[in-house]
């Protein structure tokens, strides 16, 4: 089974080729370009690199969020429009659950999160255990006195969040950063927490935002001081 994955939940994009947990390829890039102008490109040279065409591809996984709004949609839209063309059925990758397979070498609590800003992060819980990873908590957005109720001592945290957690919690429950190098999102993660996902048709799809845009939050701001005149 070899699987085609994308990441775009972050500011870096990144595309992975794996076939039966082997990494044949992976392309990543994180120079401020947009992903609308360099994700097929990544796509493009991730197949060639391995020396595959697209028909060599089984399946198609994404991770769906949370995370950047645009680039969610952005990556799912890609996946929809490749499975389409190719007949190819889809796995939709939790973002956190991706960056807990960064760390598959850790024994312990990974905690996920991501800087959802306005003093929230995105987090989850995960136990990996012998190369396995087990999922302790649902994904969700939650304050840092939240996560901090939670989180267990001794944790390893990842993610673009993890400077957030560690400043708050680091010293009192005796975090462990991951290492730069496994600190982000990567397509490698996804694809591999593919494995042991549910394939679904493309239009099946759907990004997991875990909260309202800054828009829709201002929007709804706006709609109850506007009833409360």
């Amino acid at each position: 089974m070899t699987t085609l994955a994308v990441d775009t939940s972050s500011k870096a994009c990144s595309c992975a080729l794996v076939r039966g947990g082997t990494l044949l390829a992976e392309c990543y890039l994180n120079v401020g370009m947009t992903h609308s102008a360099t994700l097929m490109r990544l796509v493009g040279d991730t197949l060639g690199h391995a020396g595959l065409g697209p028909g060599a591809v089984d399946r198609l996984a994404v991770t769906v969020g949370p995370g950047s709004y645009t680039g969610l949609r952005i990556g799912m839209a890609a996946v929809k429009g490749m499975a389409l063309a190719g007949d190819l059925p889809c796995v939709g990758v939790s973002t956190l659950l991706s960056l807990a397979y960064n760390l598959l070498c850790f024994e312990g609590t990974v905690c996920a999160a991501l800087d959802a800003r306005v003093g929230q992060v995105f987090a989850a819980l995960f136990s990996v255990r012998g190369g396995k990873v087990s999922r302790l908590t649902g994904d969700a957005a939650m304050t840092l006195e939240e996560l901090g109720r939670i989180l267990p001592e001794g944790a390893m945290v990842c993610g673009d969040g993890t400077e957030l957690v560690c400043r708050a919690f680091g010293e009192a429950k005796r975090l462990r950063p991951a290492p730069a190098a496994l600190r982000f999102q990567r397509a490698s993660s996804a694809a591999l927490a593919a494995e042991g996902l549910s394939e679904v048709p493309a239009s099946a799809l759907t990004v997991a935002y875990h909260r309202l845009s800054q828009a829709e939050r201002e929007r709804a701001a706006r709609e109850r001081q506007s009833g409360d005149q």
